[in-house]
C-alpha cells in the first residue's frame, strides 16, 4: 500500500489507537509498524489470533504484558561476556517474570485458542534464572546478604569486626581521662574508616590518623591508633566482599548470556501475544469483530459485503453503513447533500479493507466479507501543493493520474468529488471518462459527485450503480442513511437557506436554475419520497412477517406438545398392556405348575384359556401400533417387505410366499399369520420406498421333518414344541404334518387338540389313519 493512501484514509490514526491498548513498549512498537498485507494466510492467522485473544479476555480480563521490557540489547551484551550491573539484571528479572506470567495464563487455553496457546508454550522457562537473580539482588539493586555462602561468611565477619571496633571507640570516648579532649561523644565514618571527633587543640592527646577536619577547623576526625588494626581488618573484608559481589554479578551475567537467544525470542513472542490482546481490547471498546477475508481466484471478481460498518474515529455517533460492491456492479456513485456523509462513507470502506488486511478487527457486523486487494487507492480532501505550485484541481489530477497508472482488477479506488474544482462541463466529462476507464479495468470503485451527467451515466450502465445519502426535507438535515439504486440531490440552495443565507439570495439563486435542473431535482426528490414510502411499507411488512413467523412457531410448539402428550398416553396404554400380559403369563405359569401336579383335563382347559387370553391381548396390542403410513398396491411383494394386513389393521413383515396358492406368511413380533396376498398392501416410508424391515427372520437351519414326536414329553413342554414346529413347517412351505402324542393318560393329546383349534397357521386337523397311528397321532393341514 502507498503511504499517501494510508495517510488519506487515516490508517495511521487507527493504528495509534490500537497501539494504545498495548501494555508494553515492545508490543506498541510492533503495532505501529504493521501495514496492510496481501498474504491471505498471514491475514487470516492475525484475525484468528485476535479472535482467540477476545476469547481469553472474556475469561481473564486482567491478563497483560505489564513488566515486559525490551532488554534484547542487554542480554546480547551478556552473551558477549559483558558484565551487567544490578539495575540491568533487575530489569531482566522483571521481564522474565512477565514472560512466566504470560506463559502460565495463556498456554492453558490450548483447545480453544490453539495459535496463542502454542505461542505461549514456546515461551522460555526461566524460573531457575529468575530465582537466582532474585536471591542475589534486592529490588533496590543492592546485593542480598545470602547471595552466596561466602558472602554471608564475609558479612558476618564484617559485622563482628565493626562491633569490636565500635566498642573500642566507645571505650575511648567514655574514658574519664579522655572526655576533656573529645569535641562530641559520637562515632562517625570518614573515607570508609571509623573516627571520633577531637578538639583541634587536643590533637596531641589523642594520637592516631587524621582523616578529616571540620569547616571551622575546631574539630579533627581521628582514627585512634588503638583501632587502626581493626579498621584495617574491616577494610580487607570490604575488599573481599567487593570481589565476591563482582564474582556473583559476573556469574549471573554469564547465566543470562547462555539463554540470551531464548530470552530475546520469548520477548518477541510475549509482545506478539500482547498485540493480539491489544486488538481484542480495541474490539471490546469499539464493538469490533473480525471480518471474513478471502483472496479471489484467478478468474473470480472481488466482491465487498459491508454490514453495519462504523468509522472508528467518529465514535458512537457514527451511523452504521451497509453496502455491497462487486457482485452486480463494480462502481458505486454516491450523490447527495454536502455534509451528508459521502466522504465518511469512502473513508469507512477504505479503512475497513485496510484494517482487515492489517489483521485488525473492524467496527462492523460479523457478516462483513472483504476480499484481499493488491492496492487500495484514495483521492480524498482538498489539498494544494505550494512546493509544486499546484492548484486544488491540479493536486487531485496528479493524485488520480498516479492511481490510474497502478490499478487492476484486484484494486479498490475511492475518489471524492470526482471532477470538482474546475469548469463543471469539463469536470463532468473527465469524471465520466474516468468511470469508463475503471469499468474497463474491472476495478472496484466508489466515488462521490454532484454532477447530474454522472448520475445519468450510472443510471444507464449495468456496471455502475447509483446510491445516495438521504436528505430530510422537513428538518433540512441529512439522514446519513445510504440508499442504493437512486441518485440524490445536492440540495445546496436548501442547505444554504437552512444555514441562514439571506432570503433574497436564496430566491435569486432559485431563479437562476434552468428548467431542466429544476425538473431533475424535483424528479430526484419525488423518487426519494417514493423510495422512502416503499421502505416504510417494506419495514411494516417485515414486522408483520416476523409476527406471523412467531405465531407459526408458537403453533408448531403447541402441536409438538400435543404430539408428545399423545405419545406419552399411547406409551402409558402400552405399559398397562405389558403389565396385563405379564399377569396373564403368571396365570400361564400357575396353570403349568398345577398341570405338572395333576395333569387333569380341567387344568389343561384352564391353561388353554389363559393362553388364548394372552394371544387376544397381544393381537390387540399389535393393532394399537398401526402407523399413519402410505401404502402401495403396485409391484410384486417380496420376502422382507412390510405389509399392512387389512383384516387385522396392523403392519407385519413378509416371511414366506406361496405363489401357487396366492397365500403369504407374515410375522408381527412372535405372532405369525397366513393370509391372502389380496388382503395386504405394501407399506411405504416417507421417501416413497418400501419400508425396511426391523424384525429379524428366524428361519429353520435344516429341513423340517414331517412328524413331531411328543411321546415322553412333559405337559409344560408341549405347547412351545408344537408352536415352534408349526412355525418352522410353515416357513419351509410344508403343507401337511403329523404330531405323534401316543395314548397314555391323554394329557398331551388334549393340549395339542386345544392348541390346534386356535393356532393361526392351522387350516384343519384330524386323527391319523389306523396305519399312521390312529388316535395316538394327529394329521395337521397348514394354511
Amino acid at each position: 500500500m502507498n503511504n499517501k493512501d494510508l495517510s488519506l484514509l487515516e490508517f495511521d490514526k487507527v493504528r495509534a489507537i490500537i497501539a494504545g491498548y498495548c501494555t508494553c513498549d515492545e508490543s506498541k512498537s510492533i503495532v505501529q509498524s504493521i501495514e496492510p498485507k496481501t498474504d491471505i494466510n498471514w491475514i487470516n492467522e492475525q484475525l484468528d489470533e485476535c479472535c482467540e485473544a477476545r476469547y481469553i479476555l472474556e475469561h481473564e480480563t486482567g491478563i497483560n504484558a505489564d513488566g515486559l521490557l525490551n532488554v534484547s540489547d542487554e542480554v546480547s551484551k551478556a552473551a558477549r561476556d559483558v558484565v551487567l550491573n544490578t539495575v540491568t539484571l533487575n530489569m531482566i528479572l522483571q521481564t522474565l517474570e512477565a514472560i512466566h506470567t504470560m506463559k502460565s495464563r495463556v498456554s492453558k487455553y490450548g483447545e480453544d485458542c490453539p495459535n496463542l496457546s502454542d505461542m505461549a508454550k514456546r515461551l522460555g522457562d526461566f524460573s531457575k534464572l529468575s530465582a537466582r537473580i532474585k536471591q542475589a539482588i534486592a529490588p533496590d539493586g543492592s546485593i542480598q546478604p545470602n547471595a552466596s555462602p561466602k558472602l554471608m561468611e564475609i558479612r558476618n565477619k564484617q559485622h563482628n569486626k565493626r562491633n569490636e571496633l565500635i566498642g573500642k571507640l566507645q571505650d575511648i570516648i567514655g574514658d574519664e581521662t579522655q572526655k576533656q579532649y573529645i569535641q562530641e561523644p559520637i562515632i562517625t565514618e570518614r573515607e570508609g574508616r571509623y573516627v571520633i571527633a577531637v578538639k583541634s587543640a587536643s590533637q596531641a592527646n589523642v594520637p592516631g590518623i587524621v582523616h578529616d577536619i571540620s569547616n571551622t577547623g575546631q574539630t579533627i576526625f581521628i582514627e585512634p591508633w588503638q583501632t587502626v588494626s581493626a579498621g584495617n581488618a574491616i577494610k580487607e573484608l570490604d575488599i573481599e566482599e567487593a570481589r565476591e559481589i563482582e564474582r556473583i554479578i559476573t556469574e549471573l551475567s554469564g547465566e543470562v548470556g547462555k539463554v540470551a537467544y531464548s530470552i530475546k525470542t520469548s520477548i518477541e513472542l510475549a509482545a506478539t501475544i500482547d498485540v493480539a490482546l491489544a486488538k481484542a481490547r480495541f474490539a471490546h471498546s469499539y464493538k469490533a469483530t473480525e471480518a471474513s477475508c478471502y483472496k479471489p481466484g484467478k478468474n473470480e471478481r472481488p466482491a465487498i459485503i459491508l454490514k453495519g460498518a462504523r468509522h472508528p474515529l467518529i465514535g458512537t455517533s457514527a451511523v452504521p453503513l451497509d453496502l455491497e460492491l462487486g457482485k452486480d456492479y463494480s462502481v458505486l456513485v454516491i450523490t447527495g447533500p454536502n455534509t451528508g456523509g459521502k466522504t465518511v462513507a469512502l473513508k469507512t470502506l477504505g479503512l475497513m479493507c485496510m484494517m482487515t488486511q492489517a489483521g485488525f478487527p473492524v467496527p462492523a457486523s460479523e457478516d462483513t466479507v472483504l476480499p484481499v486487494f493488491t492496492g487500495i487507492f484514495a483521492d480524498i480532501g482538498d489539498e494544494q501543493s505550494i512546493e509544486d505550485t499546484l492548484s486544488t484541481f491540479g493536486w487531485h489530477m496528479n493524485n488520480i493520474s498516479r492511481i490510474m497508472k497502478n490499478i487492476d482488477s484486484s484494486s479498490l479506488v475511492l475518489l471524492d468529488e470526482l471532477g470538482a474544482a474546475t469548469d463543471p462541463t469539463e469536470g463532468s466529462a473527465l469524471a465520466r471518462a474516468i468511470l469508463n476507464y475503471l469499468v474497463e479495468k474491472q476495478t472496484l470503485a466508489m466515488i462521490t459527485t454532484h454532477y447530474a451527467e454522472v448520475k445519468l451515466m450510472a443510471h444507464s450502465s449495468e456496471k455502475i450503480q447509483n446510491a445516495s445519502f438521504n436528505f430530510d426535507p422537513n428538518t433540512m438535515m441529512p439522514t446519513y442513511h445510504l440508499s442504493l439504486g437512486t441518485p440524490g440531490g445536492s440540495n445546496a440552495i436548501a442547505t444554504a437557506e437552512h444555514f441562514g443565507l439571506p432570503a433574497e439570495i436564496i430566491s435569486d439563486a432559485r431563479g437562476m436554475l434552468s428548467g431542466d435542473v429544476v425538473k431533475m431535482e424535483a424528479l430526484i426528490t419525488s423518487l426519494q419520497d417514493e423510495k422512502q414510502k416503499f421502505e416504510t411499507l417494506n419495514h411494516d411488512l417485515q414486522i408483520q412477517q416476523t409476527r406471523l413467523e412467531k405465531h407459526n412457531k408458537e403453533l408448531e410448539k403447541e402441536l409438538d406438545t400435543l404430539k408428545r402428550e399423545k405419545k406419552m398416553a399411547i406409551q402409558q396404554i402400552r405399559d398397562d398392556l405389558v403389565r396385563e400380559i405379564a399377569d396373564v403369563e403368571r396365570e400361564l405359569k400357575d396353570a403349568s405348575s398345577e398341570l405338572k401336579k395333576t395333569r387333569s383335563m380341567e387344568n389343561v382347559i384352564i391353561a388353554r384359556r389363559a393362553s388364548q387370553r394372552a394371544r387376544t391381548k397381544l393381537n390387540e396390542a399389535l393393532r394399537s401400533e398401526s402407523d399413519n403410513e402410505e401404502y402401495s398396491e403396485q409391484g410384486e411383494i417380496k420376502i422382507g417387505d412390510i405389509v399392512h394386513l387389512n383384516d387385522y389393521d396392523i403392519d407385519a413383515e413378509v416371511i414366506g410366499i406361496n405363489k401357487a396358492t396366492g397365500m403369504i406368511d407374515v410375522a408381527k413380533g412372535l405372532v405369525k399369520f397366513n393370509v391372502s396376498e389380496l388382503s395386504v398392501k405394501r407399506v411405504l416410508t416417507k421417501t416413497g420406498v418400501t419400508k425396511t424391515p426391523t424384525v429379524k427372520i428366524n428361519r429353520p437351519k435344516d429341513r423340517v421333518p414331517l412328524e413331531l414326536d411328543l411321546r415322553g414329553k412333559r405337559a409344560d413342554e408341549v405347547e412351545t414344541l408344537v408352536d415352534n414346529y408349526l412355525n418352522d413347517a410353515a416357513m419351509s412351505n410344508v403343507q401337511r404334518v403329523r404330531i405323534i402324542t401316543g395314548y397314555g393318560m391323554g394329557v398331551v393329546k388334549s393340549i395339542v387338540t386345544e392348541m390346534l383349534k386356535t393356532h393361526p397357521l392351522v387350516a384343519s386337523f384330524k386323527d391319523a389313519e389306523r396305519d399312521e397311528g390312529g388316535g395316538g397321532a394327529t394329521n395337521v393341514t397348514l394354511k
